[in-house]
């Protein structure tokens, strides 16, 4: 399992989760951001408008390439001031809190 992070323009989040939802994602939550970063480090990461929507989801690892070319292809990515996405590899996490993530009865 890996933790998908997608950042996007404010308003858009939703349009994340209903994109990546056809891969059957687990689990996904919208967060506001608001960035604080020099302008400097703002146009290293390509975020040039402060207010974004930080999209944390839960993915198969199998469904990680594809995922990330359909976030890409959508919201072209790899263009400045699009946004960005990136994964992080989950090595453990607590099945009693996966249940209860899920909504699922332990």
């Amino acid at each position: 399992m890996k933790l998908l992070v997608t950042i996007v323009q404010r308003g858009r989040g939703d349009e994340v989760t209903n994109l990546i939802s056809k891969c059957k994602v687990d689990f996904s939550v919208i967060f506001l951001g608001q960035g604080t970063a020099s302008n400097t480090m703002m146009e290293y990461l390509s975020l040039a408008d402060t207010k974004k929507e930080i999209v944390f989801s839960l993915i198969n690892d199998s469904d990680e390439k594809i995922i990330l070319d359909t976030l890409n292809k959508h919201f072209e990515l790899d263009r400045k001031h699009h946004g960005s996405a990136f994964t992080m590899s989950l090595t453990s996490i607590n099945r009693l809190a996966f249940k209860h993530l899920m909504g699922s009865e332990v």
